[in-house]
């Protein structure tokens, strides 16, 4: 069995669902990941950054709104990864993962309203699943482009009042390190 480092970076789009989308807009995520490559699977773990506008000027019986602010989410995410190594032009795969969610909203200050509940401006952690289904379009060497579409939930943990759902197209790199790198050749 071959071992191999495999990593990336990827841009996405989240667009929640079953929002008010005068509200709430689409955002921008950065997830960068690395795992273990043992062929058709991958152990990995990954750690997101994403950011949500919120119109708090639409927010109804809001108090002193602010215009655009950031619903913001740290996710550490450990992971598998299952993929068809076959193909010297593409890497096709479906990914699933667990997430550790820390959310955070402080425009509007303390307490339950509209789209959250919360106790203070900090980060609150929320469970959640993401799967997601891309091709890396092998570039040259180890380096691919990576193109797909991710599929997320979150529960309410000390956050939401409800569960959440989001779809997020994304763009990135993955790097597909050469078979046995870890063997003491280096990376």
């Amino acid at each position: 069995m071959a071992l191999r480092f495999q990593g990336g970076v990827e841009v996405g789009v989240p667009i929640f669902f079953n929002v008010d989308h005068e509200i709430v807009k689409p955002g921008a995520s950065l997830t960068g990941w690395a795992g273990f490559d043992i062929g058709w699977v991958v152990f990995d773990f990954g750690f997101g950054l994403q950011w949500t506008p919120l119109d708090t000027n639409k927010v109804p019986g809001a108090v002193g709104p602010t215009g655009l602010e950031p619903l913001v989410r740290l996710s550490f995410s450990p992971g598998v990864r299952f993929q068809i190594p076959i193909f010297d032009a593409v890497l096709p795969y479906v990914t699933g993962s667990f997430d550790a969610n820390l959310w955070s909203f402080a425009a509007l200050g303390r307490g339950c309203g509209w789209y959250y509940c919360r106790r203070d401006g900090r980060g609150q952690f929320a469970p959640g699943f993401s799967g997601k289904a891309g091709v890396g379009i092998h570039l040259k060497g180890s380096m691919y482009l990576d193109v797909g579409i991710q599929y997320s939930m979150s529960g309410t943990g000390n956050f939401f009042e409800r569960m959440q759902w989001w779809a997020e197209p994304f763009i990135g790199f993955i790097y597909r390190g050469d078979t046995d790198r870890f063997g003491g050749t280096g990376y």
